[in-house]
């Protein structure tokens, strides 16, 4: 017979996974911040972003991480892609909107 599992010392494995998920999430960062960067993408590069990109782009810029750029612009590019743009053309737009705002993003 085996002996007590680990999980059961410490619960259920989903609801600590869904914990620390919850941690990591735009909560951590002001609210305040994303119609801010909406009017400073506005501003300095003369395009409009909504609510949504805008998020990912805030977190991407705030957000400590070697991923970070690269994760935000495959949200971007999903919500492209739900919007009903081509894969190609939410990438092309994704990748454009990333750079513009963050910095570069490497293939």
């Amino acid at each position: 017979m085996s002996g007590p599992s680990r999980f059961k010392k410490t619960g259920n494995l989903n609801r600590l996974i869904e914990e620390k998920r919850a941690g990591n999430n735009l909560r951590e960062i002001p609210s305040v911040l994303v119609p801010v960067w909406q009017i400073k993408i506005r501003e300095r590069f003369g395009i409009s972003v909504d609510r949504e990109v805008a998020e990912y782009i805030v977190l991407a810029a705030h957000e400590r991480g070697t991923w970070r750029k690269q994760r935000a612009m495959r949200k971007i590019e999903k919500l492209f892609l739900s919007r009903g743009e081509s894969a190609e053309d939410s990438v092309k737009k994704a990748r454009q909107v990333v750079d513009l705002a963050v910095g570069t993003v490497e293939k």
